[in-house]
């Protein structure tokens, strides 16, 4: 029993009571050459050594990779190389942007501090800001822009809990998140009130199992009327990550959805698993039939995994059945994404009947708790 003690405590670290956290930009397009622009209030521009400038609204400052070092070039013609530039706002309000002229990545909006450096390949652009000034970004991209308060308060408490549990994600790449989906998507600073809103009156308010451990906040677009259990997905077992039925997405345009591939196409990706044409016909529905969330389907001593299919064929999830018709195969689904965790559609749903954001997480997390984030704990990553 001590030993069982011990090893839980080892898994186990404390989360500081504020967050600042650092975000990589661009993270999916890796960069050369990028543009910072004062949008509101001044920055200091510290190129780590002498010879530092003030730049103000309106003056901007490129900066291109030059093997280890960077070059940085003002709109008044000031320049100058270094191998880390910093960016520090000289008022709590500033703003800045940034772009990416060579890629295709919208422009930022940002806050807080920027430190741009050499990395293989690219810049490492790093953006220095506190994760509830993060948040509202990440729940407009996650979340989309329309719904009610509790239902963008639910996807904030989510995001946030993902936020702190993965906060060390990139820890030996010197930054904390990156803003594509392998993290959370991170467009910037946004304007919509209702989600800014929703991330103020939850902050600081997460999800934590009965061991008041974040739990792994997993969400997904619709479930097609049953979430899936994490341990089919991704065969990590969570005790609140398990299939439930859900009542609520079903009127979602997402819901149902038809898909046809080729039999060529189809044939190739059965061979690669090892299993011949002809062998498969245990695999297809019977007329009629209703789709099934079936992860592994057995044929021929062999399993197909429906989540590779589904990754395979880009198909909106998991929850499907497939029939043959002439050279195609048909695959009729309901849902979209891997379906472990909360519904958005569903969600959504829930929040148009008044019901509360700690109803909705409670529904699709069943057993955990919203809680303070300075008196929870997260695992450690191995």
């Amino acid at each position: 029993m001590i030993r069982a003690v011990i090893s839980l405590l080892i898994l186990l670290t404390a989360l500081p009571a504020g967050a600042e956290v650092t975000v990589r930009i661009f993270a999916r397009t890796k960069p050369v050459t990028v543009v910072f622009t004062p949008r509101q209030g001044e920055y200091r521009l510290d190129p780590g050594g002498p010879g530092g400038l003030t730049v103000g609204p309106g003056e901007t400052v490129a900066v291109t990779r030059y093997d280890d070092e960077v070059i940085f070039r003002t709109l008044s013609g000031i320049s100058g190389v270094s191998d880390t530039l910093r960016f520090t706002p000289l008022s709590a309000d500033a703003l800045f942007t940034m772009r990416a002229p060579a890629r295709a990545e919208a422009v930022k909006t940002l806050n807080g501090s920027l430190m741009i450096s050499s990395y293989p390949g690219s810049l490492l652009v790093l953006n220095i800001t506190e994760l509830e000034d993060y948040l509202p970004g990440v729940v407009r991209a996650e979340a989309g822009r329309a719904g009610p308060p509790e239902y963008f308060k639910a996807q904030a408490v989510v995001a946030r809990t993902y936020a702190y549990r993965t906060i060390d994600r990139h820890e030996l790449d010197g930054f904390d998140l990156c803003d594509d989906t392998h993290c959370q998507v991170y467009p910037g600073i946004i304007g919509e009130s209702v989600i800014i809103n929703a991330c103020r009156s939850t902050a600081g308010k997460v999800i934590t199992d009965r061991q008041g451990v974040l739990i792994e906040a997993a969400f997904h677009g619709n479930c097609g009327g049953v979430t899936a259990s994490s341990e089919d997905v991704w065969v990590a077992k969570h005790p609140y990550l398990v299939s439930i039925t859900d009542p609520w997405c079903g009127y979602s345009a997402s819901a149902t959805w038809v898909k046809k591939v080729s039999l060529t196409d189809w044939y190739d990706f059965l061979r690669s698993g090892g299993v011949m044409p002809g062998e498969e016909r245990a695999l297809y529905s019977p007329a009629g039939s209703k789709p099934v969330r079936i992860m592994n389907r057995a044929v021929a001593g062999k399993n197909i995994n429906s989540e590779e299919v589904r990754v395979r064929f880009g198909l909106r999830s998991a929850l499907f059945t497939m029939r043959p018709e002439g050279d195609s195969l048909t695959f009729s689904g309901r849902g979209y994404g891997h379906g472990v965790g909360l519904c958005q559609d569903g969600a959504r749903a829930m929040a148009e009947k008044n019901m509360s954001y700690e109803k909705i997480t409670g529904f699709y997390y069943p057993g955990t708790v919203v809680t303070d984030v300075k008196i929870v704990r997260r695992p450690l990553r191995p």
